[in-house]
């Protein structure tokens, strides 16, 4: 058929989205509203509906049912269509059917799971390449992938493995660089890694990821590919020992920056402070590092890589304390430090302040709130919590709102 007529591919269209189009598992025939089939493909007037009304006609009892009122043929309520007859609809439409779609998809998985993995992951893989050619043969939920894009699923399963090798090499390197390696285009990883609010590139390729390994590697960064070098900003009494040498940063007047691979090739690190503080934003934690206050200050919003390694390698007798905003942002960096770090932090300054001009919540920011009172991590902060939602507005909840430190040392605000 050359011009395939509108009310034919609106019944195609419509039979595919059914259970029975979806997943093949329909035995009943699939029932459409004559009038509702009609508006679906534009022609409920005129010429339009008269040459869609003779086409169903024309094929009325070999490919598809008519059903009106026994004495009065020329009433249509509604079209029966067997599920027996797809392939000839589609045929006819010189489209590949539902089955046939579903076929081609479960064979693209099943092509996947042959790829080259490292061997920590092959039976992973080969696993999770199975199951999702079994669900699209049966028309179940493939997600991340889609069942109308073959490209682009050929596209994350063939980037997955390469990143799945890139970890067992140890190479860690910027996005834009790793990006043109694996994709050949410096922009394209990022784009199927999305970068969430907590600054960690996960979407499709981080639950695909998480999905093979079993939640070990969650994000790109997991892997070794980072949107900026990874480091943490620290100021105050601090020592590294490195190769069997004590490099004293406590000497430098200014905040430095510790790379990834100095943490981790430190085989010790202490500090004289009696607290570690956490400082959400860089402007507040400069101005408290120019105070000298013999504190261990550390700049980070939601913890990367560093940070996370930093945190880990202090002496678990230190107090832990973070001083972020007051928004629900702020109060979920205050919960994932906890989590990622393991260490009982403590909320300094992290009180709601009134503000007549305070943001009104929006309703993702009411959400997280609700689910941070669900938190047992958070458990310290649900009177805070509740009292912002009951508020309705963020306040003054930027740090900065605070002024300048009105204190030379701890706890720098009255």
């Amino acid at each position: 058929m050359k011009h395939p007529s509108p009310v034919l591919q609106s019944l195609a269209r419509l039979y595919a989205e059914s259970k029975a189009g979806r997943t093949g598992a329909g035995q009943r025939d699939f029932l459409v509203d004559f009038k509702e089939l009609l508006a679906d493909a534009g022609c409920q007037d005129g010429d339009d509906r008269s040459m869609a009304i003779r086409q169903l006609k024309d094929l009325d009892g070999s490919l598809l049912f008519l059903e009106g009122p026994r004495r009065d043929s020329d009433i249509i309520h509604q079209v029966r269509f067997p599920p027996a007859n797809e392939a000839q609809l589609f045929s006819l439409l010189e489209s590949p059917s539902p089955t046939r779609r579903r076929e081609l998809l479960a064979k693209q998985f099943s092509a996947a799971s042959r790829f080259e993995v490292p061997e920590r992951w092959r039976e992973f893989w080969r696993n999770f390449c199975g199951d999702l050619a079994e669900a699209a043969l049966r028309g179940n939920a493939i997600a991340p992938f889609s069942r109308d894009d073959l490209q682009g699923n050929a596209e994350l399963l063939a980037v997955v493995p390469r990143l799945l090798k890139w970890e067992q090499e140890g190479e860690e390197s910027l996005l834009r660089f790793a990006s043109c390696v694996l994709t050949g285009n410096s922009k394209r990883l990022g784009e199927l890694a999305a970068e969430g609010a907590d600054g960690r590139h996960s979407g499709k390729l981080g639950a695909i990821l998480d999905r093979v390994t079993g939640g070990k590697l969650r994000c790109i960064e997991d892997v070794g590919i980072s949107q900026s070098p990874r480091f943490v900003l620290v100021h105050g009494p601090l020592r590294l020992l490195l190769q069997d040498e004590w490099l004293d940063l406590g000497k430098l007047r200014g905040p430095v920056r510790l790379s990834d691979t100095d943490i981790k090739h430190a085989s010790r690190i202490e500090t004289g402070a009696l607290r570690c503080v956490t400082v959400e934003n860089e402007t507040s934690f400069h101005e408290l590092a120019k105070l000298g206050s013999g504190e261990l200050l550390v700049c980070t919003s939601y913890p990367g890589s560093a940070t996370v390694a930093f945190l880990q390698k202090l002496t678990s007798t230190l107090e832990f304390w973070h001083f972020g905003d007051t928004d629900p942002e702020g109060f979920d960096i205050l919960r994932d430090l906890r989590e990622r770090s393991g260490r009982s932090f403590r909320a300094l300054h992290m009180k709601w302040r009134s503000c007549a001009a305070g943001e009104p919540l929006k309703p993702a920011e009411r959400r997280l709130l609700h689910t941070l009172m669900d938190s047992e991590s958070m458990a310290a902060e649900r009177p805070t919590l509740s009292q912002v939602l009951e508020a309705g507005n963020k306040g003054n909840f930027e740090q900065e709102s605070l002024g300048r430190p009105n204190r030379k040392n701890w706890p720098f605000y009255d």
